[in-house]
């Protein structure tokens, strides 16, 4: 990330686990890691969370607000796949490299570097029932 520009904040956290499937298992243990996360990123004042891995994407941006609901928190952290940014710092439209679909906007952080206008967004829940379930 720096490479392509980016200012990277070194959280102590940046390369814990999510979680990954524990969502599907525990929702108390999976929301405790992606609170531990998210945690530390906002207290190192990070604007965005760049992820390596597809699973720690979907876990740190579907469950944000979850986590805010279950612990009283009130984070609000884009999370942005790495492949996006390369796109952005290739000159690829946010757009086109799907930015703009997110559950909490990126629109504030991207807008720091020149790419997008800030727009207010309200983070949106993830419905349980958006993804068929195994019955238990």
């Amino acid at each position: 990330m720096e490479t392509l520009g980016a200012t990277v904040v070194d959280f102590p956290m940046k390369a814990h686990c999510c979680g990954g499937h524990m969502t599907q298992i525990s929702e108390e243990t999976a929301f405790e890691l992606i609170r531990r996360i998210l945690q530390n990123a906002a207290e190192y004042e990070a604007d965005m969370i760049v992820t390596l891995c597809p699973m720690c994407q979907l876990n740190l941006e579907a469950y944000q607000s979850n986590v805010n609901h279950m612990f009283g928190t009130n984070f609000n952290i884009p999370i942005l796949y790495f492949t996006q940014l390369v796109g952005v710092a290739f000159g690829i439209a946010p757009k086109e490299l799907g930015i703009g679909k997110e559950f909490v906007s990126a629109d504030a952080a991207l807008a720091k570097i020149g790419q997008t206008e800030p727009k207010p967004h309200k983070p949106k829940r993830r419905d349980k029932q958006a993804l068929p379930m195994p019955a238990k």
